[in-house]
């Protein structure tokens, strides 16, 4: 850790900066690269989360399109 004074200054981002996290394509609800990684398709493609799912259903993976699993 640096003891040096920085010029840097913190900024919040906006509500219009998007973020690298991945996004439930269903409700476009903000989810983990670990939730997509285990609830997502092979390509880490959130289809749905628990907002707009039950956890039984994203386990079962039934909400998946066929030509995308």
């Amino acid at each position: 850790m640096s003891t040096e004074p920085t010029n840097a200054k913190w900024t919040p981002m906006t509500a219009t900066q998007q973020t690298t996290a991945p996004r439930c394509i269903n409700c476009d609800n903000q989810v983990t690269r670990q939730f997509a990684r285990v609830f997502g398709d092979n390509r880490d493609v959130v289809h749905a989360c628990p907002e707009c799912s039950t956890y039984r259903e994203m386990k079962t993976a039934d909400y998946i399109p066929e030509e995308v699993r």
